[in-house]
C-alpha cells in the first residue's frame, strides 16, 4: 500500500484534491442554512469582523467532516488546519488539510497572502511586466512514523470565499450572504499545468503597498481559475433567503466540457 505522496502521479494528486474538495463542499452544503442565518443576522462593525464571522462558520461546518487524525500540528497562518490520513484508491496518504476563509462583497476574485500560496506564482500585468511570488505553503509536512520512517503529509489548500451584499432586504439582517465559493488550489507539483508561464495563469496583482512596507499579496481570478479546471471552482448559491444553498457539483464530462449535477445531502438543522 502506497503511503508516500511523492510516488503519486500528477493525475493522482489531482484526484486526491478533487476528493478532498468533494467532502468539504458536502459539509458546507449540509451546514448552509445555518451558515446563512448566522452570517446575515450577526452584527459586525467592520469588514474584518465579517471575515472572522466567516472563519467561525467554516470551523462549525467542517467539524463533522474529519477523517482519522494524525497527532501532528501544522504551523501556519491558515484558518483551518488538520493533519490526517486520507484514503484513496492508490493508498492511504498522510495529508495536511489547509482551509482558509474569506468574506467579500466581490464575487470575481480573492486575495492570498504569501503564507496561503501553495505554488510559486507568476503573471504578467497589463503593461507587460512580469511579477512573481514564491509559495509560502510547503509542499508537505514531514512526519516521522514508527521505525524511523519519515513521510510527507501532502499539503492540500482550499479557499472558501463568502460572497455577500451589504444591503439586505429582509428584516433583522445586517447583510445578505449570496454564495459560498470553494476553490481547490493546485499543489506545487501541478504548477507546470496551471501556471507554466506568466501568460498561462489564474493569478493577478494583489492589493498591497510596497511603499508602506506591506507584505506581498496575489489575487486569484475566479473566471480564469474555473476555465482552467471547472471542478476546482465550486459554488453554493442561495435561491431563497430562508433555505439551504442549491446542491450542485461542477465537473467535466468525457469530452472535457463543464457539467453541473445535483447531489444529495443530509441537512444538519432540525428545523
Amino acid at each position: 500500500m502506497n503511503q508516500d505522496y511523492r510516488e503519486l502521479t500528477p493525475f493522482q494528486i489531482e484526484q486526491l484534491e478533487k476528493a478532498t474538495l468533494r467532502v468539504i463542499v458536502q459539509a458546507l452544503q449540509e451546514y448552509s442554512w445555518e451558515a446563512k442565518q448566522i452570517f446575515d443576522s450577526t452584527e459586525a462593525e467592520s469588514e474584518t469582523e465579517v471575515i472572522v464571522l466567516a472563519e467561525d462558520i467554516l470551523q462549525y461546518a467542517l467539524e463533522v467532516a474529519e477523517l482519522y487524525p494524525i497527532n501532528k500540528r501544522y504551523a501556519g497562518f491558515i484558518d483551518y488546519k488538520r493533519v490526517r490520513w486520507f484514503p484513496t484508491p492508490f493508498g492511504l496518504i498522510p495529508q495536511a488539510l489547509l482551509v482558509d476563509a474569506k468574506a467579500s462583497t466581490e464575487n470575481n476574485r480573492d486575495t492570498l497572502q504569501r503564507s496561503q500560496l501553495p505554488m510559486d506564482a507568476e503573471f504578467q500585468d497589463s503593461k507587460g511586466n512580469v511579477h512573481t511570488l514564491s509559495a509560502g505553503v510547503l509542499p508537505h509536512l514531514d512526519i516521522e512514523f514508527d521505525g524511523g520512517v519519515t513521510l510527507g503529509a501532502i499539503s492540500t489548500s482550499i479557499l472558501v470565499h463568502f460572497y455577500y451584499e451589504n444591503k439586505p432586504t429582509r428584516p433583522g439582517a445586517f447583510r445578505d450572504l449570496k454564495s459560498i465559493f470553494v476553490l481547490a488550489l493546485p499543489h506545487a507539483r501541478l504548477k507546470p499545468k496551471y501556471n507554466p508561464n506568466p501568460l498561462q495563469t489564474f493569478f493577478g496583482q494583489g492589493k498591497h503597498s510596497p511603499a508602506r512596507g506591506e507584505a506581498a499579496r496575489i489575487r486569484v481570478y475566479f473566471s480564469r481559475f474555473r476555465e482552467m479546471c471547472p471542478w476546482r471552482f465550486q459554488s453554493l448559491s442561495y435561491a431563497k433567503p430562508d433555505s439551504y444553498a442549491v446542491a450542485a457539483w461542477r465537473d467535466v464530462d468525457a469530452d472535457g466540457k463543464e457539467v453541473v449535477e445535483a447531489f444529495n445531502y443530509i441537512p444538519r438543522n432540525s428545523r
